[in-house]
């Protein structure tokens, strides 16, 4: 009965231990940068507005247990209107680090009404920054409409925006 009983404690404080060192080991320290960019879209006349950025420092613990699991790339729906037609919209972003540029996985909305929608894209260790330096997001959107009545999708001109930011 007691072997049991300390075998259960043993699983136990291995458990705690994995939950409060997990998060410090995978970002190899306490805190990490963690950068939001917001920006507006608006598909049917696919301009954007409102595009920023705020970098602030997070502990692991936020950053891996409240901020990563909504993902990297949310997009709320302000105001958008179905009968007026359909989109297919992609987002493209390339983020420059100060060891090197990569691209980000594209985002693609399909199918999604037209109107506006709030696009939120957070950038951590798990995207490349975790270094002091300069950063630039470069963010490109392509969409293909087709508005309400309409047999065919009718192609936008990519519109984009960069963002430039240093994290100390």
């Amino acid at each position: 009965m007691k072997k049991q009983i300390l075998g259960i404690i043993i699983v136990v404080v291995i458990a705690v231990a994995a939950v409060l060192f997990a998060p410090v080991a995978f970002a190899g320290n306490v805190t990490v940068p963690l950068t939001k960019v917001t920006f507006n879209e608006t598909t049917g006349s696919l301009s954007f507005d409102h595009a920023g950025n705020t970098t602030s420092t997070v502990t692991a613990y936020e950053y891996y247990y409240l901020i990563r699991p909504g993902g990297w790339f949310r997009t709320s729906e302000n105001k958008v209107n179905a009968t007026a037609g359909q989109a297919n919209i992609n987002i493209t972003l390339v983020f420059s680090t100060p060891s090197g540029g990569s691209s980000l996985p594209m985002q693609t909305l399909s199918g999604v009404a037209l109107g506006n929608r709030t696009h939120t894209i957070y950038l951590s260790i798990d995207q490349g920054q975790h270094l002091s330096g300069t950063y630039r997001l470069t963010v490109t959107i392509d969409a293909a409409v087709k508005s309400a009545g309409a047999s065919t999708f009718t192609t936008q001109s990519p519109k984009g925006f960069d963002l430039v930011w240093k994290v100390p």
